[in-house]
């Protein structure tokens, strides 16, 4: 059923280890199927490895609860059920008899991003550990309702079109003759006799190729360089975003008016909203108040970000030197969006709870300052990006060490900036389609004694 043995050779960005997966997707050279637990299994792509089976497990587990990371149009995942089976039962490995027991079997639903449109699936995940076999085994199978027949136009287009599909690591003996000591495989139980497309084959690829990358990762104890939801919980910020995306992404795309990329500033100050919407909740908690903030939104741009705080029923506005075609819409639904030179030297904002510079260019370094010459209690928040000093000029980096890039070094700029106006900075990135995803927070002030120190 399966085969064409295509090899692809990809590099390893993390440690230069290659990997050398084959992918079985026609007919023209079978690849037999194998019989394992009373049922047929077709291989569909299998690689040697390096790494050992924990390395293996503890990715299936984060996968398990944050599947997420591998499906991205699902939200979130509920687990209804796990159950455990702690002591191992061998099994018989004649073909003809084998009968292997989960150690693990997880009921879990699946919850898609687009409530409205796609549908929720319950899928039954088992782990099994076969000693005799040295196999370690995930497999996902879909629970279809009684009602409707186990076949492709049944499960969501988000899902694999199979009856079950597996991920397995597979461990050879120290002393074999081989190379390789370790190999992972993806194995399916198809629903049909299927035809793989070139949508499918991309897709499978992408999984073996994450599961390799994510195995080879942990195995060096590698970490992420950049961490984001450090001030705000991811859960909370997911939530919020679609439930944001929902309800205005689809009218401001088919209705936007500049001759910008509607689909990048739309979904950016979406996500940028959703995380300062997020912030300023988790903020109400803490002081017990149901007041929402106040906030200005200095070099507001296109106004978008003013218009999505405005909308939620935060009151603030926009200025900007220069007032943009679409700030009539924005406008007429409520938005306070205002042409303006501003004059950072000697404004304040007494009033106000937040300042905000989204991409303010020569604002940015300029907002600390005017945050803490307004009140005690005004907060900031920064996301820098072209490079400016307070002079309004190129910031040229005088008299600093660049080890880092010069984004990162214009971050540190901004951040002894922030620093020396009595703020302690906080940072975190961003879930936005752009290099320039650091945000720099202002909401705590520095104690001083009365020596100033």
């Amino acid at each position: 059923m399966l085969s064409n043995n295509i090899t692809l050779t990809e590099e390893n960005s993390i440690n230069n280890a290659t990997f050398e997966p084959k992918y079985y997707f026609s007919d023209e050279e079978n690849r037999p199927p194998k019989l394992w637990n009373n049922k047929l299994w077709y291989i569909i792509a299998e690689a040697n490895v390096s790494f050992n089976k924990d390395m293996f497990w503890n990715v299936v587990e984060r996968w398990t609860n944050e599947v997420y990371l591998v499906i991205p149009p699902i939200e979130r995942v509920d687990i209804i059920s796990d159950i455990e089976n702690k002591t191992y039962q061998g099994s018989i490995h004649d073909e003809l008899s084998a009968n292997i027991n989960p150690v693990r079997s997880i009921k879990r639903k699946l919850i898609p991003k687009r409530k409205n449109k796609d549908e929720e699936l319950e899928e039954l995940v088992e782990y099994y550990m076969d000693e005799d076999l040295n196999e370690s085994r995930v497999i996902y199978t879909p629970i279809i309702s009684n009602s409707k027949e186990s076949s492709q136009e049944n499960v969501p287009f988000y899902y694999p079109k199979v009856f079950s599909f597996s991920y397995v690591y597979k461990e050879y003996n120290s002393d074999s003759d081989m190379d390789y000591q370790s190999q992972i495989s993806i194995e399916i139980i198809p629903l049909q006799s299927v035809q793989f497309t070139d949508k499918m084959k991309y897709v499978y690829k992408q999984l073996f190729k994450k599961l390799y990358k994510w195995c080879q990762n942990t195995s060096m104890g590698y970490e992420k360089r950049v961490h984001h939801d450090l001030l705000v919980p991811k859960e909370l910020y997911k939530e919020t975003y679609q439930r944001l995306k929902n309800k205005y992404a689809t009218d401001l795309v088919r209705n936007w008016t500049e001759k910008t990329d509607p689909v990048k500033f739309v979904f950016e100050d979406i996500a940028i909203a959703s995380w300062l919407i997020s912030l300023w909740e988790l903020e109400r908690i803490e002081q017990k108040s149901s007041k929402l903030q106040s906030f200005i939104d200095l070099g507001c741009g296109n106004g978008l970000l003013t218009f999505l705080l405005s909308s939620e029923g935060y009151t603030g506005f926009g200025v900007d030197l220069r007032k943009r075609k679409i700030w009539d819409k924005f406008i007429e639904k409520g938005a306070n969006l205002i042409e303006e030179a501003i004059q950072p030297n000697s404004i304040t904002y007494p009033s106000t709870d937040w300042i905000i510079g989204n991409h303010a260019d020569e604002l940015v370094p300029w907002i600390p300052i005017i945050a803490s010459k307004s009140s005690s209690f005004t907060k900031l928040m920064v996301i820098p990006c072209c490079f400016y000093s307070l002079s309004g000029s190129k910031y040229t980096f005088p008299n600093q060490v660049i080890t880092s890039g010069k984004y990162k070094a214009y971050q540190e700029y901004i951040q002894d900036i922030i620093n020396k106006c009595g703020f302690i900075t906080e940072i975190d990135w961003l879930r936005i389609p752009s290099t320039k995803n650091v945000v720099l927070v202002g909401r705590k002030r520095r104690v001083f004694d009365s020596k100033g120190k």
